[in-house]
Parts: structure tokens; sequence; C-alpha cells
């Protein structure tokens, strides 16, 4: 049965313009994007399949078509053409665009004065990650962020520390207070000795400036962990 043969009020778009874009199922969404389907399949059939392929992630969906290689795409987009693809891209493009611009908001507004803080900050764009990352955010002595820097990146396992590039831009930006972060792609939160021996050097390296490490936290599966919390700092 094709969608238009369907009730109305199961039909994604007609569902939509009724109860709004919140009523509507990840699938219903993608299937408005794709408009048709193909011979024995709805467009709401395509992109349960699509979904199903990226394990009914939307983080999933999104890494693979903006940052996928060729072969990644052409792996989940069976039998959806260039054209819907574009679509697909550029709303999850639009999607992510929002959400950094939201994102920048809550940092204008932001006083960095607990580990949930940082968490907020930093969850978004590191849960996309499929790598490890360490990243710095620099705050004035009343934890206004004042900038924030992107420290290594590696494999899966382990993104490393260079104590010059966490220490320099203190210096620059003036900064009175730092808060580290990284992610553990394939792992849980517990910190690694590596994990603790870095929060330790960073923390003796800034002191030397003058300048506090507030926290470092361990991001993994939307969760976070705090090295303050749990009393390394």
């Amino acid at each position: 049965m094709v969608i238009t043969e369907w009730d109305a009020q199961d039909r994604p778009r007609e569902k939509m313009m009724a109860n709004g874009a919140a009523s509507l199922t990840d699938a219903e969404l993608l299937a408005i994007l794709l408009v048709t389907g193909k011979k024995g399949k709805t467009a709401v059939d395509m992109a349960r399949e699509l979904l199903n392929l990226c394990d009914g992630s939307l983080i999933t969906l999104s890494h693979t078509l903006l940052r996928g290689t060729d072969e990644e795409k052409q792996a989940v987009m069976q039998g959806i053409g260039p054209a819907k693809l574009c679509q697909i891209q550029a709303a999850l493009e639009l999607g992510l665009r929002h959400q950094n611009e939201l994102q920048k908001q809550q940092e204008n507004n932001c006083i960095i004065d607990s580990s949930e803080k940082v968490f907020n900050i930093f969850n978004q764009p590191m849960s996309q990650l499929d790598h490890e990352e360490l990243w710095a955010i620099y705050c004035s002595n009343n934890g206004k962020p004042l900038f924030k820097k992107r420290i290594s990146e590696g494999g899966v396992n382990f993104s490393g520390c260079d104590l010059k590039k966490v220490c320099r831009p203190a210096i620059e930006y003036m900064a009175s207070a730092v808060a580290l972060c990284h992610n553990h792609p394939q792992s849980g939160l517990k910190p690694s000795r590596q994990d603790i021996e870095i929060t330790e050097k960073v923390k003796e390296a800034l002191h030397t400036i003058d300048v506090r490490l507030l926290d470092h936290i361990i991001i993994a599966d939307g969760k976070y962990y705090s090295l303050s919390d749990n009393g390394y700092l």
C-alpha cells in the first residue's frame, strides 16, 4: 500500500501539519525528506531501513552522511539517489548549525562553576566523535569562558597531551582557570592511569603560571565523569 492510500492521520506530512513535527518518529521525518519511495517500498519503509543501517542512531546517520567516506555513505544509502541524499544532508547540516548556534549562546551566558557546566559545553560536539580528542576551555577569574581549544586528537584510545599547548593559550588570553575534557569513544567513563597522570601534570604546569585547573571530565555515551568531583583535584 502506498502512503497516499493510508488514512490521512497516519501520513507523515498530514500528521505533521495537524500535530507538529515533534509528533513524528525519526523515520517519518526522514520520509518527508525522501518524498517518495520506490517499487514495493514506501518512503517510510526506506527511512526505517536507512535508520536500521545506522543502528537507529541519528548521530551515526549524521556522522556517516556528512563526514563519512563515499563508501560509508553508499553502504547506508541503498536505493536512495544523489538528489535525496542532498536533501537529507542539507537537513542534517541545518540541524548541526542550529545546535552549534545554541551551544555558542550557552557558552556566552555560562559561568563555569561545576562539572555539569563543562559537560554541557562539550557533550554535543564530542558525542559524535569516533576517535579521542582532548579539549581545554579557558576562563576568567569569575568563571566566564574566554576561549576553547582542541589540544590533541588521536586514535580510539588516547589523544595525548602537550603541556605547552595547554599553557600557551592560558597566557595569551590571560585566563585564570582551565577545564579539560576528553572523550572515550570505545570505553567506559572510568579514568585510566594515563588520564589521571595527565591531569596531575597539567595541574602542576598551570600552577607555575598561576592558573587553576578547575576540572578534567571524561565523556562517554552521553554521560560524564569528573576527576574533580571524584577527588583527583
